[in-house]
């Protein structure tokens, strides 16, 4: 356990600082950057400088390809609306040659949907690095939103406002690690763990969530692996980490997540 939990902690303590680089090749709503190494997913921002005392967030940006041999990767651009404001214009500058890239933002604050309250304290407390978040403050934000099945779109909202950059989700006795604002699987760590108690929707001191009259997220969540697993399929479709992950387990040499029920696994 010691052992596997450790390697977590190593795994963890690799996203610890924000990268910036130039970008180059700007192209519609792509552009290039030139770095050594970077995984697909990662998210941040497109910063336009405009002096050396005045700057602005112009759009914001993910890695969507990354070519070793060369040192490059592919950023995609797509609107910034994490400070809209109503009252006030918005700039209509586009991506150009030049803008900075700022990724890996906030990736040291992070929180995690865990099943119960044994398994949070096992991966947390071992990550001093990382500034966590209670999930005590998510339970109260889907409370807020009527949903005691979080959505996705509860996650990235919550993230966004919370200024945390990683979410990490423990499911089929797997550690997942994902960009908050993507939703993009980073790193995927196996965490075998023998506490098998499971809290609904998922661990915090938060005894009921307020459920909605109708729509998405507002009836109680039944299962809890096949839930998460099933999100992160939704949004990792194209991501090879995760594809490969789901076909082959390249340790045992056996397929993975064949997902028990929490009735099952109970």
């Amino acid at each position: 356990m010691r052992l596997i939990i450790l390697s977590v902690f190593v795994g963890i303590t690799l996203f610890g600082s924000m990268i910036k680089a130039p970008v180059f090749g700007v192209k519609e709503n792509q552009g290039t950057i030139k770095i050594d190494m970077i995984q697909e997913g990662v998210s941040g921002f497109l910063v336009r400088h405009f002096n050396d005392d005045h700057s602005a967030i112009i759009a914001n940006i993910m890695v969507v390809a990354f070519d070793a041999d060369s040192a490059e990767a592919t950023v995609e651009f797509t609107p910034y609306n994490g400070l809209k404001q109503n009252a006030l214009p918005n700039g209509t500058w586009l991506p150009r040659d030049g803008d900075e890239a700022q990724l890996a933002f906030a990736y040291n604050r992070a929180f995690l949907i865990a099943p119960n309250r044994e398994i949070y304290q096992d991966i947390t407390s071992r990550a001093k690095s990382i500034d966590w978040v209670h999930p005590d403050t998510f339970a109260t934000t889907l409370s807020y939103f009527g949903h005691p099945t979080p959505l996705a779109e509860d996650m990235q909202k919550y993230c966004n406002v919370s200024t945390i950059g990683l979410l990490y989700i423990y499911a089929a006795e797997t550690l997942f690690t994902l960009d908050c604002k993507s939703l993009n699987v980073l790193q995927i760590t196996t965490v075998q763990n023998d506490h098998k108690a499971v809290k609904l929707p998922f661990y915090s001191r938060i005894d009921t969530i307020r459920e909605a009259w109708w729509g998405e997220g507002s009836s109680l969540l039944q299962e809890y692996d096949p839930y998460y697993i099933d999100l992160l399929k939704k949004h990792n479709k194209n991501n090879h980490l995760f594809q490969e992950f789901i076909k082959f387990d390249a340790i045992d040499k056996r397929p993975k997540l064949k997902i028990a029920t929490t009735q099952e696994r109970n």
